[in-house]
């Protein structure tokens, strides 16, 4: 009985490992871009990549520095997978003298910050050039 447990487990353990080496890692694509609304460049906004295909993987963002410039991540990797994805773009200042009084607020059009109404999408793609969000409110 033991045997068979010993030869059950380690046959068990060679599938996981074959498993685990099998399974395809995700690629992920550098994806940079700028910002513009109303023809001016938007520093610290919040652009937000939401795949269209929830199967896809997690959503990627990058914050605008101040020339609008901003580079994408997907939580510790540089980029995103390539897919199409929903963008929405926000900016949140807080405001109050101390975490007690502090309140936060989106100072960007608020139409941006909703995947289904911002109107604005990206297909990413293994050879990207560089996106542009030139906005208007």
């Amino acid at each position: 009985m033991k045997k068979n447990f010993t030869i059950l487990l380690l046959v068990l353990l060679a599938f996981c490992v074959v498993a685990t080496g099998c399974a395809k890692k995700k690629t992920f694509v550098p994806v940079e871009g700028t910002l513009t609304l109303n023809g001016e460049p938007v520093e610290g906004a919040t652009v937000c990549f939401v795949p269209v295909d929830g199967n896809v993987g997690a959503a990627a963002a990058g914050t605008t520095d101040a020339s609008g410039h901003f580079t994408v991540t997907t939580g510790s990797d540089a980029g995103c997978v390539p897919a199409d994805y929903k963008v929405t773009v926000y900016k949140i200042e807080t405001s109050g003298d101390s975490i007690l009084t502090a309140k936060a607020a989106n100072k960007f059009p608020g139409q941006f910050a909703d995947p289904e109404k911002s109107g604005l999408t990206a297909t990413v793609t293994k050879k990207m050039e560089p996106l542009k969000f030139d906005l208007s409110n």
